[in-house]
């Protein structure tokens, strides 16, 4: 109902027909992706039919969702397609959301309105919202307001309206610091997260408020807010390495660096002298350090610390938080040569969308000529890719009748074990030897085992995520199969029985013997009649 007003008047009869038809519409463009994309990365040009739908948005999510939401172990192809259009639909609204934050005049860049569309950005798929973060944000600050009024049941920062108007003095601030320390870090328990200080989830304010821990610029969001709402302006630091706060002692907006004490949120809201912010980080450091930053600047580190964790991260091989941080450095600083260049790269290194490729190159030459070497090299690549793609003749079709795969003993959708490993995981593909280069065999030591490279290896999905490509002599049945939550099972699977999974349509096409057997197989081994 929230998409109607109670004085319009409503023929419901054509919203239900809009919705029906935006359901109908909605299956058809996700059953098409899997024939569309399944042997590649759906690239953002791939949502091109989506950005012009012909009906509400709203009835278009809604039907993903119920899909998203159906019960059971079926339609996971449905489920992982859906996903990645509403992944993209939502991506898309918060993009504008955060362009039109940026446009606004600087006072009224709320910093955690900032926090939150950067979390929503890397998060679309969660249920995040300005409101519901602020409401919690706002009820930290009632505590706070309970412990001031034992101890000033007349402070101003105790009245309605507190917040709107700055509390005068510094001891009368000094007041609401010290209760603010008291509920966050001795009551609320929230800390700085030394033991994973690059765990992503650090990063983003609802997890931080769940969690009660983050680093120092997440910390110093809440901190600053909720001062703020009590009447006490801090001001947010980019000092290296360790994002602090500033608090003025003085004249407001002196320009001398020792008229403040700054406050270290990480640190359970430490205050700090200029000395002391020099021992945190171990050396000293220029007066530039100590001065205050805006809004879009904070933003800017905050998805700086994202992007470096996206480079970090090994096992993401889809690479989608570093894809997602660039998004958000783009939309802040669309010209970053360096950032445009780390995005074209990005792209030609997972092979997608490479039409994208070139236009940002292009972008690249016009901004800096200098980089023409550069460019040259990825756009020549890059032309060769779109040319390879021209000339593929269609999916390669394995036949198990085939006599150079009579070695092949395991099948598409079988949950196998690891054998020196440990680890679980379902078979989405076969050769019948090993097909990587000589780099990667010598490096996998495949030579030391018994039948070396000159045996079946299998592509498998891991539970932890990954993707591996595993001999045939480490694989073992599984005795106890079960689901493995790998976040690409629906690119390439139907439905888990319970035992195996299906293979969807296209796998199908690949690897047509494979399901009789896979059920043979099944039914051999697990004779307990679950299936």
């Amino acid at each position: 109902m929230k998409y109607y007003s109670h004085s319009d008047s409503v023929s419901w009869l054509e919203e239900y027909k809009a919705r029906h038809n935006a359901g109908l519409e909605a299956q058809r463009i996700v059953a098409s992706f899997s024939k569309r994309f399944f042997s590649e990365h759906v690239p953002c040009d791939g949502f091109s039919d989506i950005e012009t739908l012909g009906c509400p948005s709203h009835f278009f999510e809604d039907e993903l969702m119920c899909i998203l939401n159906m019960e059971g172990r079926k339609g996971l192809t449905w489920k992982y397609y859906a996903k990645k259009i509403l992944y993209f639909l939502r991506q898309q609204n918060i993009l504008k959301n955060l362009k039109e934050y940026l446009q606004r005049p600087t006072e009224r860049q709320s910093f955690l309105e900032g926090a939150v569309l950067i979390d929503q950005y890397c998060n679309p798929l969660s249920d995040i919202c300005l409101k519901s973060v602020q409401a919690q944000v706002d009820d930290i600050t009632d505590k706070v307001r309970k412990v001031l009024r034992t101890k000033n049941p007349r402070h101003p920062s105790l009245a309605s309206k507190a917040g709107e108007v700055l509390v005068p003095e510094v001891e009368l601030q000094r007041q609401v610091l010290d209760a603010m320390n008291c509920v966050l870090y001795e009551q609320l328990k929230y800390k700085g997260n030394e033991l994973d200080y690059y765990n992503s989830l650090n990063s983003y304010i609802h997890q931080v408020l769940i969690r009660r821990t983050g680093i120092p610029i997440s910390l110093s969001v809440l901190y600053l807010t909720i001062a703020r709402q009590l009447g006490v302006k801090l001001e947010p630091v980019n000092f290296p390495s360790h994002f602090l706060l500033r608090w003025c002692q003085g004249k407001e907006g002196s320009t001398d660096i020792f008229d403040y004490t700054y406050i270290d949120a990480f640190g359970k809201g430490k205050q700090l002298t200029v000395k002391e912010c020099e021992y945190l980080i171990g050396h000293h450091v220029t007066e530039e350090f100590y001065g205050v930053v805006t809004s879009k600047e904070v933003l800017q580190r905050m998805v700086g610390n994202l992007l470096n964790l996206g480079k970090r991260e090994s096992t993401d091989q889809s690479y989608q938080l570093l894809r997602d941080s660039l998004d958000l450095y783009l939309a802040m600083y669309p010209d970053n040569v360096q950032h445009l260049m780390l995005q074209a790269r990005l792209y030609f290194h997972l092979g997608i969308w490479p039409e994208k490729v070139l236009d940002i190159l292009q972008h690249i030459q016009a901004l800096d000529p200098s980089q023409h070497g550069a460019v040259g090299y990825l756009v020549q690549h890059t032309l060769e890719h779109i040319e390879r793609r021209k000339e593929e003749l269609g999916p390669e079709v394995k036949h198990r009748s085939d006599e150079k795969h009579k070695e092949v003993c395991f099948s598409i959708g079988l949950i196998m074990k690891h054998k020196r490993y440990g680890y679980n995981c379902v078979i989405y593909g076969w050769d019948p030897a090993c097909m990587m280069g000589h780099e990667w065999i010598r490096n996998m030591n495949v030579h030391s085992l018994p039948h070396g490279p000159h045996q079946p290896f299998y592509n498998v999905l891991v539970e932890d995520g990954s993707c591996r490509y595993a001999a045939q002599e480490n694989l073992e049945y599984n005795s106890e199969p079960r689901e493995i939550p790998h976040p690409d099972i629906g690119r390439y699977f139907s439905e888990f029985t319970g035992l195996h999974y299906l293979a969807n349509t296209e796998l199908e096409i690949r690897y047509p013997e494979d399901l009789e057997l896979t059920r043979a197989t099944v039914q051999k081994i697990y004779s307990s009649g679950k299936e």
